[in-house]
């Protein structure tokens, strides 16, 4: 009996990457440098491939940096107000909503930061969340991520801590992704869905027979 759904975010639940959203954004308002943009095709590039170096990559985010979290926070409102709550699928939220309706309990899973997630998760109504963490100290940014960002395997482990925390078991879950980058958590779950897949997911989700699902 399915009693936890687990959802990616960026081109599962949302159109776009809620990272890039608020790179342009932070550039917009002032709060980032304009020539970081240029980095996004390279580290796209290799997050499609399945490639991305995130040990080595994702830990710092050296453009936030000093910032206040209520600064960060306010641009990643910003962000969602003009184009995430947007880029959100109709048949994703609908899903979402149906799922609750039976009484399963959906968990969004995401590498990205807490602060880009929770405007999107109370939108969808939500409540919990597994995201990459952004460090604060004394409530301005480090530049660093507080362990490891919850990306491949982080991410499975993750998963398993917070149904070890509730009472669940991989054999009670489904896991809704597009990427290959997510497919130690779709292996390890009984109901894994290939949400818009990448190419080498949508070979995979064929191989072993696995639901896959089109948003538009």
């Amino acid at each position: 009996m399915e009693k936890f759904a687990f959802f990616d975010v960026d081109h599962t639940i949302t159109r776009h990457s809620t990272g890039r959203r608020f790179a342009f954004m932070g550039v917009r308002t002032g709060m980032f440098p304009r020539y970081p943009l240029l980095l996004i095709p390279f580290y796209y590039f290799f997050y499609r491939l399945g490639t991305m170096p995130v040990k080595k990559l994702a830990r710092e985010i050296p453009y936030l940096k000093g910032r206040s979290f209520a600064e960060i926070h306010a641009v990643a409102m910003a962000s969602f107000e003009k184009w995430v709550k947007k880029d959100i699928y109709p048949e994703a939220a609908a899903l979402i909503a149906e799922l609750q309706s039976r009484g399963v309990r959906v968990v969004i899973a995401s590498s990205s930061l807490s602060v880009l997630i929770q405007p999107l998760a109370r939108h969808l109504g939500v409540t919990d969340i597994i995201t990459s963490e952004a460090e604060f100290v004394g409530g301005y940014a480090t530049g660093g991520l507080r362990g490891f960002p919850a990306f491949g395997e982080e991410k499975k482990r993750f998963v398993e801590d917070f149904l070890e925390k509730n009472g669940g078991s991989p054999a009670e879950c489904s896991f809704y992704s597009d990427s290959i980058n997510d497919l130690p958590l779709l292996e390890a779950v009984a109901h894994p869905v290939a949400v818009n897949p990448d190419m080498r997911l949508r070979r995979r989700a064929r191989e072993r027979g696995w639901r896959t699902l089109r948003f538009r």
